[in-house]
């Protein structure tokens, strides 16, 4: 139950990232559970609390690193190929291009 807790949290970014970032640290990388669903919906809202100023664009990056690849997270299933793109360029701004808020509002149309 503590995952499903610590994970929905970080879905919807309520808690500062460290704190988020440090109660993930504490639980098993390997997953075999059932897992939490994120919808392009949950995405939308972080990019434009992003677009209004809520956080910096290393919370972002930060935000999105911590849902990369993990067994315990799921994408909606007909947006699964546009949300994972959506995190991967959140996460990998080095290799994606800095995130802006440009490319923020581009990514909420391509999740629209």
């Amino acid at each position: 139950m503590r995952r499903l807790t610590l994970l929905k949290d970080l879905v919807a970014f309520n808690k500062p990232i460290e704190i988020i970032a440090d109660g993930l640290s504490q639980l098993d990388w390997d997953y075999k559970g059932q897992s939490l669903s994120v919808s392009s919906s949950q995405i939308r809202s972080i990019l434009q609390r992003f677009l209004v100023g809520k956080f910096t664009a290393k919370d972002l990056e930060n935000w999105a690193n911590l849902i990369e690849c993990r067994e315990d997270i799921e994408y909606e299933g007909d947006r699964y190929e546009a949300i994972e793109n959506v995190i991967y360029c959140l996460a990998n701004p080095s290799i994606q291009g800095e995130i802006t808020l440009v490319l923020c509002e581009n990514m909420i149309n391509t999740l629209n």
